[in-house]
């Protein structure tokens, strides 16, 4: 419904409510205009303000006070709905306080609106009873002590409206009144919706039949029968019976608009506790809080972005730094092991010289060099050995370091493994250098023994002497 058609409907509303109050004002003019005197009054005998007031109770001034006690009632049971639903932290006890605010408005301004005013009265006190017997029991039964403060309300009222009773009903029918209401609530423990149940129902449903021959004067069935217009003629009837019509139609349209806005407030809460509206809602809220945390995350964004940057920089350049460590270990102990290497291979390159066969006489190999001592070749062997630790441990760090020592790991590997052959070949010819070596060592020997052992017998033999 948009804004036009509300305000349409909000015109037609007015207009109906003045309508019917120029009708009732324009019967009541012709009333006065055809009836000088002021209309005679249908007075009930058994309606006496107090048990020994002489004076009768005009159904008239009934009526008023029977509408002045429903605005009062729906007044403080609203006030005590609105101070529960404030206070309360359950959906269920807010929804049952918006509902019973509005159901009991709705059948007090009924009540308080009916044709007859005795038994409005009468309606509007079984409403009061009866409301007072569902929060106790239902009430306090199903959500706990959260809702004293409204039981103690209908407390209140029934009180205030069994006392308003007392000016119009004997005590007999008061007590009557009671007996049948509880002997109701007997028959029907778990009635929880009470706000239809009128007295004319309310005594069908228990059963009872009565009629104007069998009804006593002193019962409070002898309401039933009671006739407001009785005593006045047919047209003054009529009449009376219209301006009374106008008169409940404007109370009750009066009161209306408040009715509409409960009713407004009652389905829009009840359509946000279906489970679809709160699933929308919980969604809404997902929504919000996501879009929430993605604002914060924007704004941070920026700032998240320059650490992440710093944050690579600095691990790059210490990748590096690390890299040119390890680079430089690896050159060093390169160079280490190619200092080691060169040694090895100037000690075999002296001890090959050294031991290789020259054209000198054997005789005379004495001279100032170093002699020949096999420790060298231990010596060599040692530091060959020293060279290849050194060699595995240059090609593990290389292992260890960046892809692009790779090269430089492959050139090693191949040097290592010229200088091993180069190393077994060298050995080979030191072996070979020995032998010989031997060989001619045993000769050289045998020659010198021999020429000794002739010069010796030369000298010792005489005739070599002469």
């Amino acid at each position: 419904m948009n804004v036009t058609q509300k305000k349409n409907l909000a015109g037609c509303r007015l207009f109906g409510v003045a309508g019917l109050a120029c009708l009732a004002l324009a019967l009541t003019g012709c009333s006065l205009r055809l009836f000088h005197s002021s209309p005679a009054k249908a007075e009930v005998g058994s309606l006496k303000m107090g048990t020994n007031a002489p004076e009768s109770v005009t159904l008239t001034v009934l009526q008023m006070q029977v509408m002045r006690f429903a605005d009062t009632y729906v007044a403080t049971v609203a006030q005590a709905s609105d101070d529960l639903t404030a206070n309360a932290t359950n959906p269920e006890i807010r929804l049952a306080a918006l509902r019973w605010k509005l159901g009991q408005a709705t059948s007090a301004y009924t009540d308080a609106t009916g044709q007859n005013p005795a038994l409005n009265a009468l309606d509007m006190l079984v409403l009061v009873t009866m409301a007072r017997m569902v929060v106790e029991e239902y009430g306090v039964e199903t959500y706990g002590d959260a809702i004293q403060p409204l039981l103690d309300t209908q407390r209140n009222l029934e009180t205030n409206a069994w006392a308003l009773a007392g000016g119009v009903l004997k005590p007999a029918q008061q007590q009557e009144l009671r007996d049948l209401i509880q002997a109701w609530r007997e028959k029907n423990p778990r009635q929880r919706y009470i706000g239809p149940i009128r007295f004319r129902e309310f005594v069908t449903a228990l059963g009872k039949s009565p009629t104007p021959a069998t009804t006593a004067p002193t019962s409070i069935f002898s309401l039933l029968f009671l006739d407001p217009l009785a005593g006045l003629d047919p047209t003054a009837a009529a009449i009376q019976e219209t301006r009374e019509l106008g008169e409940r139609a404007m109370y009750y349209s009066q009161r209306m608009p408040q009715l509409l806005a409960w009713q407004t407030e009652l389905l829009a809460y009840q359509l946000a506790a279906q489970p679809e509206s709160r699933q929308v809602l919980s969604n809404a809220q997902q929504l919000a809080a996501s879009a929430d945390i993605f604002a914060k995350t924007s704004e941070q964004l920026p700032q998240v972005i320059n650490d992440q940057r710093q944050a690579g920089i600095q691990q790059l350049l210490d990748g590096l730094r690390s890299q040119n460590t390890d680079v430089r270990e690896t050159l060093n102990a390169g160079g280490d092991a190619a200092t080691a290497i060169n040694h090895a291979v100037q000690s075999l390159t002296e001890f090959v010289q050294y031991v290789s066969p020259t054209n000198a006489r054997p005789a005379s190999a004495t001279t100032n060099s170093r002699p020949f001592n096999v420790l060298d070749y231990g010596t060599a062997a040692s530091q060959i050995g020293a060279a290849a630790n050194n060699l595995n441990a240059l090609l593990t760090t290389i292992n260890q370091s960046a892809p692009q020592l790779a090269q430089l790991r492959q050139q090693t590997a191949d040097d290592a493994n010229r200088v091993v052959d180069h190393a077994f070949r060298l050995g080979l010819v030191l072996i070979l250098a020995l032998l010989i070596g031997s060989v001619l060592a045993g000769l050289a020997y045998r020659v010198l023994a021999n020429k000794l052992n002739r010069a010796g017998r030369k000298s010792a033999d005489p005739s070599d002497k002469r």
